[in-house]
């Protein structure tokens, strides 16, 4: 019998989902501010289009180099992998600023990014472990709605940042504050529920040869291959619509440092919204179906603000772009939900990092070298913006609906 207890919210659940929504709020600072100042940094340092498009590919690479550290939450616990990633990614953050060339800036970049997926890979197993299956979509929901509104910083403090002797620079200063966190995060920070438990029951800490035994075993590989195809068009799907948006509007559009001031407040509410809404939906009408009514909105919008020359229709597609982004919560959420805890965050890290990421660092490359042959940012983006649309089908074929499943239960 099912102790009715187990899904009521607490005091804690609300600390838990606080506590981690400052993390993921810089990590999506972060990750946006990387695209936001592509063409001061191009400016600065005599960067082209298919040299920055290269230069973001490599730096996605450390999204797949995270598969090592993503998995280390089987193995050790998700508190020690959290502490660490956070750590390590808001000095990374720090260190950008001492950059002096587009080598410098990507090493360093390379390495945060590492630390940075590590952390929000986690923080969604965190929630996903922690909070009652019927509330879990709604609180990954408000997790992402967080991260959403940290990505939309970055528009909103460049035209200020630029300003400042530091220039670009002082958007990695303001990305580095979850340093301030660390202390709360260590004093208040508890290991799953979820996870003791499986350690308890003498879970066995799986080798990487075993972790791709078992998900490619015929329990799981279905799961596996499904997360891994959807994974993969949701990284190059969202690239594609984001990390070109600022060059884009600036070179191809003649917008300035304030239009994008004018628009972020816009696209705070438009992603928090979004991201919050995906929560909802997902213990609504389930985890397929807000998959497929956001991917279609993706492609669609993607297309419309990259073959559109008024401002108005590309600000209004790039608010709605910050909403449907929102599918990366249903993503994770929906990773954490179809594997068992001894595999949960390996799963993350084989079906995510390690293949699905080459999503992130095809994107940017394919999208510099199509600008070149193109002519212009705009067609190119325009040609690539139907890829999302594949992931509906996939979401159909391939994976169940897991909406009310019970983690603990998971295996």
């Amino acid at each position: 019998m099912i102790d009715e207890r187990a899904n009521q919210i607490t005091r804690s659940h609300v600390g838990l989902v606080a506590l981690l929504t400052v993390v993921v709020m810089f990590e999506g600072f972060d990750v946006s501010a990387t695209s936001v100042v592509l063409p001061y940094l191009g400016r600065e340092f005599g960067a082209a289009p298919p040299e920055l498009g290269r230069a973001l590919g490599v730096i996605a690479l450390g999204s797949i180099a995270a598969w090592a550290t993503v998995r280390l939450g089987d193995r050790f616990g998700r508190r020690p992998v959290m502490l660490l990633s956070a750590t390590a990614f808001s000095l990374g953050s720090l260190a950008t600023v001492l950059v002096t060339s587009v080598s410098g800036y990507v090493a360093v970049q390379f390495i945060t990014r590492i630390f940075l997926v590590t952390q929000i890979a986690t923080a969604y197993v965190i929630v996903s472990e922690t909070l009652p299956a019927a509330a879990r979509g709604r609180a990954n929901g408000l997790l992402g709605a967080f991260g959403s509104f940290g990505a939309a910083l970055p528009y909103l403090l460049l035209a200020p940042a630029l300003a400042t002797p530091l220039g670009w620079r002082t958007l990695f200063i303001v990305g580095a504050m979850p340093l301030l966190t660390l202390p709360l995060l260590w004093r208040w920070l508890r290991e799953t529920p979820v996870w003791l438990t499986a350690c308890a029951d003498g879970a066995r800490r799986l080798s990487a040869l075993n972790e791709m035994r078992q998900l490619t075993a015929p329990a799981l590989r279905r799961n596996a291959l499904g997360m891994t195809l959807l994974w993969l068009i949701v990284n190059f799907a969202s690239s594609v619509s984001a990390l070109f948006f600022t060059l884009y509007v600036v070179q191809e559009r003649e917008w300035a440092a304030g239009d994008l001031a004018l628009i972020a407040p816009g696209g705070l509410v438009a992603a928090f919204l979004g991201y919050a809404g995906a929560g909802w939906l997902m213990d609504r009408i389930g985890r397929r179906w807000t998959i497929t009514l956001y991917m279609a909105g993706l492609g669609g919008l993607t297309m419309l603000c990259y073959a559109s020359h008024g401002w108005w229709i590309v600000a209004g597609a790039f608010l709605g772009m910050q909403a449907v982004i929102g599918v990366w919560v249903v993503a994770y959420t929906l990773n954490s939900e179809l594997f068992p805890t001894h595999l949960r965050a390996a799963a993350n890290g084989w079906c995510h990092n390690l293949l699905a990421r080459w999503g992130v660092v095809v994107a940017p490359i394919l999208l510099g070298a199509l600008t070149a042959r193109m002519g212009a940012i705009g067609p190119a983006a325009t040609a690539l913006g139907a890829v999302a649309w594949l992931a509906i089908p996939v979401v159909w074929m391939l994976l169940p609906e897991t909406r009310g499943r019970r983690l603990e239960t998971a295996a």
